[in-house]
């Protein structure tokens, strides 16, 4: 596969239904424009057939964003006339024909892992018969973190053309990007083809790659990070769980700073709130759940002035249950795992295997046999080295229950919700990445 056939290709694509699409323009920039209802001049035929819009989507795995638009500057300098910026995530290049190339950037953790996942998903029905080799392609999807979508028009210019594709080429190459055309047909930035919707690839051998950013996360782990990352490695093998070696440790102990204990059994005590009005709200004993609810909430706030710890989302939950919405309920359910793990952090519970769910009447018996101070006493804080060391564990099954639902398949020593609760309240316990809103909380993997 050259590097410019996808071009070729498009222009030779005949007009499809809309059924029929929705693979191949999955991830365009937006959606295609509407046909022309109206009869069309020879001169506007001609101008269609020479001119159409081309999305093409750059896919990285590096943890700095704020070099990507210095670097499509420097590349596209020869014919570059201006750049603006829409915001901190969008730019539009001016060339000197007066055309334009926008830029979009999404680093979002959900928004990016999503799109990740999702091109994960699709390539791995690609009949790639070296199944080594589709493993590890699928692994390098799994890592990207930051997308770049680019969008621009084809005319008939073809030194042009030229000129934006190889300096695509050129940004991606210094991004340690890979290049995702509209014809689903993913590209290395040296131009190799790396792997299409057909199954084929130029390559033999290829190992998930990540800019040195990424990998280390802009700091150097101390020894103490990498003895944690290497005993985590040694209980997945132990237990058989696949992992992967590269994926970094995302809680390095210079980098986090654990919570207070006040501060973590104020948010125990929201978190124990939302869960009791999903069970009430999914539990058919009860006739009138808002009463109870009600009632619950009076006792929690005489006993941990709960009122006062929710998060912005939570008010909104509690104050206004999505009856509408019951999958909702069930979302805040699982949240049971996060307070499993504030009290085995407060020294109070021992948590269970990662396979299993926690017991809410044993939350209860703790919460409800307490007020704030009694609990604030009883509870010990555990060291900041101990909860590093279950969080890193837990960022590796965290990866594992994700690669293994890519492939539609289970791990019988993980539960895949238990796991990921756990994840999203060690990284509050520890502040990861300077993160501590609580709606806000980011679970990479």
């Amino acid at each position: 596969m050259k590097l410019f056939d996808w071009i070729k290709k498009k222009k030779e694509i005949p007009q499809q239904t809309s059924s029929s699409v929705s693979e191949t323009t999955a991830f365009s920039f937006e959606a295609q424009q509407p046909e022309q209802t109206q009869q069309s001049s020879p001169t506007q035929q001609s101008q269609t057939q020479q001119e159409h819009d081309a999305a093409i989507r750059l896919y990285a795995c590096r943890k700095d964003t704020s070099v990507i638009a210095s670097v499509f500057e420097k590349a596209f300098a020869e014919q570059l006339t201006k750049i603006d910026f829409l915001n901190n995530n969008e730019f539009v290049m001016t060339l000197t024909d007066d055309t334009f190339v926008q830029a979009r950037i999404t680093s979002n953790p959900q928004e990016s892992m999503a799109q990740a996942y999702h091109i994960a998903n699709f390539f791995n029905k690609a009949p790639l018969k070296n199944k080594i080799l589709k493993e590890n392609i699928l692994q390098q999807m799994k890592l990207f973190n930051c997308i770049v979508t680019l969008k621009f028009v084809i005319n008939s210019d073809e030194k042009r053309t030229d000129f934006i594709i190889q300096n695509v080429y050129t940004v991606a190459k210094a991004l340690t990007a890979f290049v995702l055309v509209p014809t689903m047909e993913l590209f290395h930035y040296d131009g190799r083809l790396l792997i299409d919707a057909e199954g084929n690839s130029a390559f033999d051998t290829f190992s998930p790659i990540a800019s040195a950013d990424f990998l280390d996360y802009g700091k150097n782990p101390s020894p103490s990070d990498i003895a944690r990352k290497e005993k985590s490695i040694a209980v997945l093998k132990e237990k058989k769980i696949p992992y992967l070696e590269k994926l970094p440790s995302t809680a390095l102990e210079a980098d986090t700073t654990l919570q207070q204990k006040e501060d973590i059994i104020k948010r125990l005590i929201a978190t124990y709130a939302t869960c009791i009005q999903s069970e009430i709200y999914t539990n058919e004993n009860y006739k009138e759940p808002q009463k109870k609810m009600e009632e619950q909430m009076a006792i929690l706030e005489e006993k941990y002035h709960v009122s006062q710890y929710f998060s912005p989302q939570e008010k909104h939950y509690i104050e206004h249950p999505p009856i509408e919405q019951p999958q909702l309920f069930h979302s805040y359910g699982w949240r049971y795992e996060c307070c499993a793990v504030f009290l085995w952090a407060l020294s109070l519970l021992e948590l269970k295997e990662p396979n299993e769910i926690c017991e809410a009447l044993q939350l209860g018996n703790i919460i409800w046999n307490h007020n704030f101070e009694s609990l604030l006493e009883a509870a010990k804080l555990r060291s900041k080295e101990e909860i590093l060391d279950l969080q890193d564990l837990t960022l590796r099954y965290d990866w594992a229950c994700v690669d293994a639902r890519i492939h539609d398949k289970t791990i019988d020593a993980l539960d895949f919700g238990v796991i990921y609760e756990r994840h999203y309240a060690l990284n509050w316990l520890l502040n990861v990445d300077g993160i501590s809103d609580w709606d806000n909380i980011v679970t990479n993997t």
